[in-house]
């Protein structure tokens, strides 16, 4: 039975420990109305709805709540209007001397509702910065599109949403300093003026784009600064990570696009990262307005921001890998503290997080796998900053029943092996095992047949020949292959929301 910080029943239906019986029967029909197999089909949906079930059922039930209540430590209190569910790939874990992997998937949901009759809930207003680059490389189409994707953003904004933009190459420039309620036409006519030339140093864009943001930068806002890029940077990397770390700070989510094949997008999910943010592959131009649309469509519809899991585990275990699958998929930095990302109002924010266990001693009933403190700042309540504790834990037997993990687990389990083989083939290649890679490769493609991405395993095949026969990944397979992998993951989220 879950009666962690954060892992217990109320915390499953967004309310207090203190709710009435009316918020918490309000809270289960408002999750039903989302999770119920009637209305939702997905494997997932369906996980979450039993958790949310087993949560009603006992809280429902004066008797059984008072008893639960008894189990809990007296400090426990969930932020309000959050629905926080953890799902286990163990229920019970055996008393081994040998180590053991564990995953844990954390979901969590706003319990708000959208009015259908005004079409949502009260949307937060953004302060972004869209930092563009400018050298010689993005000369021609790439900047022309840039320029036209910059003023269609204009048009998408509210009138007290607050945009800045910036363009870099060789130095950074503030082509519209942080503004609410910009003209369209004056961003236009300023934007038309840019023109290509110079190196590509980010730091300096990113420098100039943080401060814009930095200027109005407040929880009751949807803080983001965008990046543009064609290249790679040069002799700045560090500065970058430190930049993005003090942006993760201060609540500012940076999301980098890469246009082409010739940018580091391993830097580029270094500094996402930091912040909850997230790299996107634009592979060809005319991607890039739907990306960028996507982007302040997606802030737009924010719940909760700033969502951080500051925790620490036990000396007998590991965090060795974490994900996050949904709204955006996105590798997460192991340190702590952890940047999640963002809650969606209609959606979910789910992370999977791979944990090693290096022993169990006989003396123990009960492992903690992490505990401390989960952050999240929801721009349009009163008082945005809210934290509670949080702890991760399984019960330990000598010789439990061996169960399948649950559905919901094994999707994004399956989802994920194929991401993490093809960076597995990509870290073989750079440490010099050519056919080790293209193993790997070929094991790759093997499964995406399986799944029935024919389309992507042909891509892969074609790019595990190319390995063979001259050493080496061709960069805009590579990363058709590492975005078109994490794509999947997106899918499976994109299931959950559509069913």
């Amino acid at each position: 039975m879950a009666t962690g910080y954060l892992d217990n029943f109320y915390a499953r239906l967004g309310v207090s420990k203190n709710a009435s019986p009316q918020q918490i029967r309000d809270a289960y029909h408002s999750a039903a109305r989302r999770l119920h197999p009637d209305t939702n089909q997905s494997d997932e949906a369906t996980e979450l709805f039993l958790q949310v079930q087993e949560a009603y059922e006992v809280l429902s039930n004066p008797d059984q709540r008072k008893a639960y209540d008894k189990t809990l430590p007296d400090d426990i209190d969930p932020p309000a209007d959050v629905m926080i569910n953890a799902v286990y790939s163990r229920s019970v874990l055996p008393r081994i001397d040998d180590s053991q992997l564990v995953y844990v998937l954390l979901d969590l949901m706003s319990a708000q509702q959208a009015d259908e009759k005004n079409n949502g809930a009260v949307q937060a207003p953004l302060n972004v910065a869209l930092v563009l680059d400018t050298s010689t490389s993005m000369e021609g189409p790439r900047l022309e599109t840039v320029k036209a994707t910059a003023i269609k953003l204009v048009e998408q904004l509210q009138s007290n949403d607050v945009l800045s933009i910036v363009s870099f190459s060789d130095r950074a420039e503030v082509v519209i300093p942080a503004t609410r309620g910009l003209d369209a036409k004056k961003v236009a006519a300023r934007i038309s003026t840019l023109n290509a030339g110079g190196g590509t140093e980010m730091f300096q864009g990113l420098q100039a784009g943080f401060n814009e943001v930095s200027h109005g930068v407040s929880p009751s806002f949807i803080n983001r600064i965008i990046l543009l890029t064609d290249g790679r940077t040069y002799g700045d990397e560090q500065k970058c990570l430190m930049l993005a770390t003090r942006a993760g700070s201060k609540g500012i989510k940076i999301s980098g696009v890469g246009i082409g094949s010739e940018w580091n997008d391993e830097f580029l999910d270094n500094v996402a990262s930091q912040t909850g943010g997230q790299s996107i592959f634009a592979q060809d131009i005319d991607d890039l307005s739907e990306i960028i649309e996507t982007q302040i469509s997606g802030a737009q519809q924010t719940f909760a921001n700033r969502v951080t899991l500051d925790f620490q585990t036990p000396d007998n275990v590991e965090l060795r890998y974490a994900f996050r699958l949904a709204p955006d998929a996105g590798p997460l930095s192991y340190a702590s503290p952890m940047e999640l990302g963002s809650i969606p109002l209609q959606s979910n924010l789910s992370i999977i997080m791979e944990m090693e266990i290096k022993s169990i001693g006989e003396d123990k009933d009960l492992l903690t796998l992490a505990e401390g403190q989960l952050s999240l700042e929801v721009p349009t309540r009163n008082i945005p900053s809210t934290s509670a504790r949080i702890s991760l834990a399984r019960s330990v037997e000598d010789a439990p029943e061996l169960k399948p993990p649950p559905q919901i687990l094994i999707k994004a389990m399956s989802r994920l092996s194929l991401y993490r083989m093809q960076e597995g083939a990509r870290k073989d290649v750079e440490d010099g095992n050519v056919d080790k890679a293209v193993r790997k490769l070929h094991n790759l493609a093997t499964q995406l047949l399986g799944a029935g991405e024919n389309g992507l395993a042909q891509t892969v095949l074609l790019e595990a020949d190319y390995l063979e026969e001259n050493g080496k990944l061709r960069k805009d397979s590579e990363k058709q292959i590492k975005y078109g992998t994490r794509a999947l993951l997106l899918e499976t989220g994109s299931e959950e929301k559509s069913t």
